[in-house]
């Protein structure tokens, strides 16, 4: 299984091509996690989600 993260830096950014790339790589959309966060933004809970 394949577990995906894609993220935007801020809110008006859109994570699609990540998302497409991802799904493309036989991911599945359902393990494919997205984090709108700043460079500076020490919080990214759903990318602690997806690391072991």
């Amino acid at each position: 299984m394949l577990i995906g993260y894609a993220r935007g830096s801020t809110a008006g950014q859109n994570p699609d091509h990540q998302i497409d790339a991802l799904l493309r790589a036989d991911g599945d959309r359902d393990n494919i996690h997205v984090d709108t966060a700043s460079v500076a933004k020490a919080s990214r809970p759903k990318l602690d989600l997806v690391l072991p």
